[in-house]
């Protein structure tokens, strides 16, 4: 057996066994030439293209269901950038979703150093469960990114919110990164770089985004866990774009937007926010958007992994009859 072998084997060994028994098995290749397909198909359509979409978010829903277990998946993402090439490739193999996870996450990666923001409007791109990445003429930032490959984005961003402490909304990796950066990261829970907060409410100043932090409820259990996020951008007429993230707020009435109509508003579509109620009260964005579906580490759990035509459709079909423009994006995808 030479080095490379032995690398190989021993990594996937530990793979296996942070994955479950079950996870032996399953590293085998899987037939993917029908998500592989799917997933360009996604690729070359935007988020308002939902008719052109329907089948390949059903090939990928299947594949998805199919993994079965959250286990494959967290321990993909404990491996972080320490996984070996070889053993990504017999994982993307064994487990196409997290092929497809990886290949958005590259995708925003390239789009977002392609992109020069020259107007008001910001660059927006959907990376995986709640988390964004933000682009404007001036600055750029993350809110709850989390992904085996965040510290890649550490280089390009100015600073970074996170919403709360569970960790599917951000990695210690990403934390690291920024923190040797010397990058400020915003939270209720990071004792770093002088952005810590637990005030109800309280506003900072990242280069020219004004951040306010909102506490709320996270559920019963977990009040005031939660801080949203509302991210001001400066506009040439003297006005701001508006973005307001909720992360896994659980009331509409706990979202307080500083403006009457913000711009776009991400929440969680799966933890008993009521949409129609917010934006009909509280949130009456220009853009409402659902997130933390397909989330993989809560799949076989009892938080369960959100299909696409449940929550989301539910949100979409419960505020369109109002008026409302909502969209629903998966990963990778460019939101405006």
């Amino acid at each position: 057996m030479n080095r490379r072998e032995f690398v190989t084997l021993g990594t996937a060994s530990a793979f296996v066994g942070a994955a479950g028994a079950s996870a032996e098995k399953a590293l085998r290749p899987r037939p993917c030439d029908a998500f592989d397909a799917a997933v360009a198909t996604i690729d070359a359509t935007t988020p308002g293209d939902e008719v052109a979409r329907k089948d390949a978010l059903a090939v990928i829903q299947r594949e998805i269901a199919a993994m079965g277990r959250k286990e494959p998946y967290n321990a993909f993402l404990r491996g972080g950038l320490a996984l070996p090439a070889e053993e990504v490739a017999a994982i993307h193999a064994a487990y196409p979703p997290l092929k497809w996870y990886d290949h958005a996450f590259d995708k925003v990666l390239r789009e977002f150093q392609e992109t020069k923001v020259d107007g008001d409007i910001p660059a927006v791109w959907y990376v995986y469960n709640m988390g964004i990445v933000v682009k404007t003429a001036a600055s750029a930032f993350s809110i709850d990114l989390c992904h085996r490959k965040a510290p890649h984005f550490a280089p390009f961003l100015d600073f970074a919110l996170i919403t709360h402490n569970h960790g599917d909304h951000f990695t210690q990796a990403f934390v690291s990164a920024m923190g040797r950066a010397k990058k400020p990261v915003m939270s209720n829970f990071i004792l770093m770089w002088d952005s810590y907060s637990r005030l109800e409410r309280e506003t900072k100043k990242f280069k020219n985004v004004t951040v306010t932090g909102i506490a709320a409820d996270h559920n019963k259990h977990l009040p005031k866990a939660v801080t949203c996020f509302e991210c001001r951008m400066p506009k040439r007429d003297g006005g701001e774009f508006t973005l307001f993230h909720s992360g896994d707020c659980c009331r509409a009435d706990h979202l307080a937007p500083s403006v009457k109509e913000p711009d776009i508003y991400f929440g969680h579509c799966a933890i008993g926010l009521d949409f129609k109620t917010a934006w009909k009260t509280t949130m009456p964005a220009k853009l409402m958007v659902p997130l933390h579906h397909q989330e993989l580490g809560h799949l076989g759990g009892p938080w369960r992994c959100v299909g696409f035509d449940q929550e989301p459709r539910h949100v979409i079909n419960a505020l369109r009859p109002l008026g409302a423009r909502v969209m629903m994006p998966v990963w990778g995808d460019r939101i405006v």
